[in-house]
């Protein structure tokens, strides 16, 4: 069982989303990181959302 509310979940999930939307622009010009550390922080992030939503589905659907 969860500990927070849906609602509460999916601002998380908005603000890891806004997060690696920041860093894919900002991390090109940070000297270490560039194309590539933003690809990896965008993919996993990506996957985590996706992750996170189809159990948010899913609890829904067990609600019903």
């Amino acid at each position: 069982m969860n500990t927070f509310s849906i609602d509460d979940r999916l601002v998380m999930i908005i603000d890891r989303l806004n997060e690696a939307v920041n860093v894919c622009y900002e991390s090109p010009q940070k000297e270490g990181q560039g194309y590539p550390f933003a690809a990896g922080y965008a993919r996993s992030a990506m996957s985590s959302v996706s992750d996170d939503l189809s159990a948010i589905v899913k609890q829904l659907r067990e609600e019903e």
